[in-house]
């Protein structure tokens, strides 16, 4: 008995079919791994991510801000542009350190080392030029935490939106050794023994939210003064902030960086 031999239409056929195949089953896998992710969502989330979807705006702003580059971005551009071009009442002698500076970093298997850190943050406060108040944005794995130093008083004051009654010993480490060399660095004789201070702030409702609390931290700050801090109200007695308080993060960013592509 003699195969039937396809036809060239017919080999095309079959390829066309499989194709389709392929990519019907694509869509679906990525259809189900859309489902799986919106079940994790809290409802502070979807509601926030419902609103991003209306803006094309808050959408691409909320796929670059989801990034920690963007957020390191954030305080060290909008928040410093915010200072710089506001009222002479509103600069409160504030500067940045870049988290990069002092976060553990697994880049090419290598964790950054505490003395290094400490003598990158010491170096960081020499050249500080007369600004008091340092932000120290702190990421020891997955999470964003916020030191906040203020030379003037010698507190150190530390603001985590997990509630944490205690402060990470690791960045406590670091700040406490950088002022020892930066002591040292500066010809100064004074040993300084730091106050930290656990600041009682907003908590966030899910497990992703920390990096846009910090950011909401720094604002409040730069907007109101090292006074926020001192008289301990942080989002003025807010248990959580609001879809609206997290949106205006994302918001002053998107104009920012339109304003950065079209000027």
């Amino acid at each position: 008995m003699v195969d039937e031999q396809k036809e060239p239409c017919d080999v095309e056929e079959v390829d066309d079919m499989e194709e389709g195949n392929g990519i019907e089953k694509k869509i679906k896998k990525k259809e189900k791994q859309n489902v799986t992710l919106q079940r994790r969502w809290t409802r502070a989330q979807m509601k926030t991510r419902i609103r991003i979807e209306k803006s094309s705006i808050l959408k691409m702003t909320a796929m670059m801000a989801d990034g920690q580059v963007t957020k390191c971005l954030y305080d060290n551009r909008v928040l410093f542009n915010k200072m710089k071009n506001g009222s002479p009442e509103k600069d409160h002698g504030i500067c940045f350190v870049n988290p990069t500076l002092i976060s553990p970093s697994t880049r090419k298997g290598k964790s950054k080392n505490i003395d290094d850190a400490s003598r990158g943050l010491a170096d960081r406060l020499s050249k500080r030029k007369g600004n008091d108040i340092i932000f120290m944005p702190y990421n020891p794995g997955r999470h964003w935490v916020l030191g906040v130093l203020d030379m003037k008083s010698d507190n150190c004051y530390y603001l985590d939106s997990l509630s944490s009654s205690n402060f990470n010993m690791q960045l406590k480490q670091i700040v406490d050794s950088a002022m020892v060399l930066y002591a040292t660095q500066s010809g100064s004789n004074k040993r300084v023994k730091l106050n930290w201070v656990n600041v009682t702030c907003p908590v966030q409702p899910g497990a992703t939210e920390c990096g846009y609390y910090m950011l909401r931290f720094m604002k409040e700050i730069v907007e109101e003064g090292i006074e926020v801090l001192v008289k301990d109200n942080i989002g003025d007695g807010k248990v959580e902030y609001t879809t609206d308080d997290i949106d205006e993060i994302r918001e002053e960013w998107s104009e920012f960086i339109t304003g950065f592509i079209y000027r």
